[in-house]
């Protein structure tokens, strides 16, 4: 009877006490850690940290912390301590593409984080660089076929969107390609501008300049119709390759364990700010449609959106990541 009395007494200081604590909060700068930083991921991350900054009137400042296919950063945000001040912005390469590819994980995706809010899937692009002898994508695949693994494509690392984007790519055109990880988006462009890797599968946001002004080319859209900031680029369903799509996107967790008030709180000020005018441009720059999901919303697509991929991988004979 007295150690349940303790344990009673135990609990109900523990929940006055992070009771306390939410709504204290914040008292202090926060800080969003963004694992790819030099890419589409950090210009997200600073507009999310100026809503959150103008919500709750205190600082907020964004931590680069790449490596490792963005793992690095995400690991870190996992092992944060959960009272608010610590989140993380990430992709769909780290919650969704790294679980399903790798062996092993050093964050459970699921288990590790709190969903807060996330974008609408913004299809890659097909980019290759001019002096590849190709005009459009049917070309660009049979090139690949009569020069197997001499085509080399950049990506931000192992087990990314932008690495996945390219297997998907390979497995569904027949064709055999060279993957060529860099630490960031940024440098694997710089690479692909230079002519030392040929190709990417990236986001429209990153390359749409580089297409514009005719330092790339721009092949195909993967996903069932074209982008608004790239409306010259064709789709690969109308190309007549409907399976041929791959879409990533951006979301704000925070780390597991993180009291619920101050969940709601970032989500109350985060889902009108989507309506801002900087945030509907952001979206209209990077092809995303603005369709954000916040808590269990995002919960369920980001689970539904690892099991297809698994099925994909699956079905293309894509060998695991160690």
């Amino acid at each position: 009877m007295r150690r349940q009395f303790l344990w009673l007494t135990l609990a109900c200081i523990t929940t006055a006490v992070t009771g306390v604590h939410a709504q204290d909060f914040p008292n202090k700068t926060l800080r969003i850690i963004n694992p790819f930083p030099g890419g589409p991921t950090d210009s997200f991350a600073r507009l999310i940290a100026s809503k959150l900054q103008a919500g709750l009137k205190q600082s907020v400042i964004v931590d680069a912390k790449a490596g490792a296919g963005g793992t690095i950063g995400v690991t870190a945000a996992s092992k944060a301590t959960a009272d608010g001040y610590t989140l993380l912005i990430t992709s769909a390469s780290t919650q969704v593409v790294q679980p399903v590819v790798r062996k092993t994980m050093p964050y459970d995706a699921e288990k590790d984080f709190i969903p807060i809010m996330s974008t609408g899937g913004s299809a890659s692009v097909v980019v290759v660089h001019p002096s590849l002898p190709v005009k459009n994508l049917r070309e660009f695949i049979d090139y690949a076929r009569t020069h197997p693994e001499e085509v080399t494509y950049g990506s931000s690392g192992n087990g990314t969107a932008l690495h996945l984007a390219g297997e998907v790519f390979a497995s569904i055109a027949g064709v055999k390609l060279q993957h060529v990880p860099y630490k960031t988006a940024a440098q694997s462009m710089t690479d692909l501008l230079g002519g030392q890797v040929k190709a990417m599968f990236d986001s429209p946001n990153n390359s749409s300049p580089q297409i514009k002004n005719g330092k790339v080319k721009g092949l195909a859209i993967m996903g069932p119709e074209r982008v608004s900031v790239l409306p010259d680029v064709p789709s690969t369903a109308e190309l007549g390759m409907p399976t041929m799509r791959f879409t990533n996107w951006l979301g704000v967790y925070a780390p597991a364990g993180t009291p619920a008030e101050i969940i709601d709180r970032m989500i109350k000020i985060l889902r009108p700010a989507m309506n801002d005018a900087d945030m509907k441009e952001y979206f209209e720059r990077s092809g995303m449609p603005p369709a954000p999901l916040f808590g269990q919303d995002m919960a369920q697509a980001t689970r539904l959106q690892r099991s297809e991929l698994a099925e994909v991988i699956k079905r293309a004979g894509i060998p695991l990541l160690d």
